[in-house]
């Protein structure tokens, strides 16, 4: 079910909040869920989308996708360290935003930094102990005390976020054209050409009766053809067929 990302923004308590609702299980979910959509953006697009920058201090979308996963691991060890008990070998100054964005990426290496934070994910959920400890908490900026469980519900949000940044870029006037059929810019795809009107016959048109041609032009019809318009057909040879005789005791005379 996707995050409801406007709700979560407009009112940042409601992310530790709602985590704690979720089982380990559910936010493993949910987080592998936000790495699904990230593999299904990068599956439509070049190398030449992916490095796209609208502006020198616009993210291009390998910089999100970079950004979002260098991030995660960060996140994913403060949480094992959290449920652990381990909170004070964290130091929330790590936190920088904006960090570990890269566009030098290729597609291949970003596809393998997505299914690096999976295996990640799944690891780090293994390894948890029974319950751990929810009480401990690193402060994130704007969305407040995050715990354990706070923390993976901020990284599916965080991907959500970001993924809306990645469709801006994609929506931005001059973003590559991909290797398709369609080779038109997009501003040229999307412009409308009037199509050409069929010349069709006016009313007044169709109710006129077509020209009969005149007498002098017409072919002189043949005799044959004139007994086929008065329903007769042309006189033919008869056949004549000598019949034999079959009487006995005929003779010549």
């Amino acid at each position: 079910m996707p995050l409801p990302l406007d709700e979560l923004v407009a009112t940042p308590a409601l992310v530790n909040e709602r985590a704690q609702d979720l089982s380990w299980s559910d936010l493993l979910f949910e987080y592998e869920l936000a790495l699904d959509d990230d593999a299904a953006l990068l599956g439509g697009l070049s190398e030449k989308q992916v490095h796209f920058k609208p502006a020198a201090k616009v993210f291009s979308i390998a910089e999100v996708l970079t950004h979002n996963c260098n991030s995660d691991q960060l996140f994913w060890n403060w949480l094992r360290l959290l449920a652990n008990d381990r909170r004070p070998e964290i130091d929330p100054k790590d936190l920088i935003g904006g960090d570990g964005a890269q566009n030098d990426r290729s597609l291949d290496a970003l596809n393998s930094l997505i299914e690096a934070c999976r295996a990640l994910a799944r690891t780090t959920i293994d390894a948890l102990p029974d319950p751990g400890d929810l009480t401990s908490t690193v402060p994130h900026p704007y969305f407040g005390a995050l715990n354990a469980k706070g923390w993976i519900y901020f990284m599916c949000l965080h991907h959500g976020m970001h993924l809306r940044q990645a469709e801006q870029v994609i929506d931005t006037p001059g973003f590559p054209p991909g290797d398709s059929l369609q080779s038109l810019p997009r501003d040229e795809y999307l412009n409308i050409t009037p199509r050409k009107p069929i010349d069709r016959p006016s009313v007044e048109q169709a109710d006129k009766k077509p020209k009969r041609q005149s007498a002098r032009n017409k072919t002189p019809p043949t005799s044959r053809q004139k007994l086929m318009v008065n329903n007769k057909r042309p006189a033919t040879k008869a056949k004549t067929r000598r019949v034999k005789s079959t009487r006995r005791g005929s003779k010549k005379r």
